[in-house]
């Protein structure tokens, strides 16, 4: 089976690298030598890393069957094609286009897009019935997680190839049932970053308390501390596309106001936190004892959880899923709610609703909800 990957960035280089791994021909396509010689190189490292692990053994193996190229006809009779350009709909759309002259019918059409509705770019191209989302987990060769999600296009038939494709890399697929904005991951990953936000501006924490307690509680890192490792524009632009497609929004300032100032994170040496030089991560030394109740820190991600649920976009074990491998928990997102206690979690929201914030009203009761 032959592979098409469009992008070569971090996510790009990642797939392709999976791809390869796991026995396909993979072709990566991008506009510029200089990036395709970045991928290459991104890859190349990759592999050298994991040989010295012991979980490549055959490098050269894996790289004999990667093909860079800035030409798509370098991808012609590709069996599955995935695209991983920067989040912006009119590139995407773009691609899809590009690919739909050079593959066949029979060809599966994915996008990793982790923010943008699968609906939107499929409903641009004439095959938007072989479109699905796609989306892989950074970095793509350690992160077991893959999100598969539909379009209000997608047939039956691409919706479990892509299921099928996902398993054959090794990955443990959680399917939607339907396509909401931002997914599982993102919606209930912005939601935590939001609860954390919400808790500085109102005077409730400091940032180091509210990374103190997430911490405490089991989390593999801070909530603002993740926020910098993920890139605090990354952040906003997913914040902007949930909200601007209707996800009811938390007032808040810290991320945006960072992003003026062009304290990005770990990318830019500065965000909430310092770091060696830009691009080089270190923990952030936290001496600060936690102060944030742990049932209030995850209230919001809960109430987006129990949303998920009720609509039935997936099932509770899904969201624990999700979290656990998309974002290295300790425990699903629901157990530990559970683990506190569900109605604690309940008390916490109503308490924050009544002062105006609309996001957190209670979906419903939390142990029904979760029950199901």
């Amino acid at each position: 089976m032959k592979v098409l990957v469009v992008g070569a960035g971090t996510m790009g280089a990642g797939i392709a690298q999976v791809s390869a791994m796991n026995g396909y021909d993979t072709v990566v396509v991008d506009v510029a030598e200089e990036f395709l010689a970045r991928g290459r190189e991104r890859i190349l490292d990759s592999l050298n890393r994991l040989s010295r692990r012991g979980q490549v053994r055959e490098v050269n193996e894996v790289v004999s069957r990667l093909t860079f190229s800035k030409d798509y006809s370098a991808g012609k009779g590709a069996n599955v094609a995935i695209e991983a350009v920067p989040e912006k709909l009119d590139l995407k759309v773009q691609v899809f286009r590009n690919l739909e002259e050079i593959l066949g019918p029979e060809a599966l059409l994915s996008t990793n897009t982790s923010s943008i509705p699968i609906s939107e770019i499929a409903s641009s191209v004439e095959f938007r019935e072989r479109v699905v989302g796609l989306h892989f987990f950074n970095p793509p060769p350690l992160m077991p997680l893959v999100e598969i999600i539909p379009s209000k296009f997608t047939s039956e038939t691409a919706l479990e190839r892509g299921v099928s494709f996902a398993r054959s890399l090794g990955k443990v697929p959680v399917k939607l049932a339907y396509e909401v904005p931002g997914f599982v991951s993102n919606r209930v990953f912005i939601r935590l970053l939001q609860e954390a936000c919400r808790e500085v501006e109102a005077g409730e924490a400091t940032i180091e308390e509210v990374d103190a307690t997430a911490r405490a509680l089991g989390l593999p890192m801070g909530m603002f501390e993740l926020a910098d490792y993920t890139g605090i524009d990354v952040i906003v632009d997913i914040w902007r596309v949930l909200k601007d497609r209707g996800m009811t929004d938390v007032p808040c300032s810290l991320y945006f106001d960072k992003v003026k100032r062009g304290e990005l994170g770990v990318k830019s040496g500065r965000g909430f936190y310092s770091y060696p030089t830009p691009g080089k991560f270190v923990k952030p030394n936290i001496q600060t004892p936690p102060k944030v109740p742990f049932a209030r820190l995850i209230s919001l991600a809960v109430n987006e959880a129990a949303w998920l649920v009720s609509t039935g976009v997936v099932k509770t074990e899904d969201v624990d899923t999700v979290m656990r491998l998309g974002f290295n928990f300790p425990k699903g997102l629901v157990q530990i709610g559970r683990e506190l206690g569900l109605s604690e979690v309940e008390r916490h929201l109503r308490e924050i609703s009544k002062r105006g914030f609309a996001a957190y009203e209670p979906i419903g009761n939390l142990v029904g909800i979760f029950s199901r």
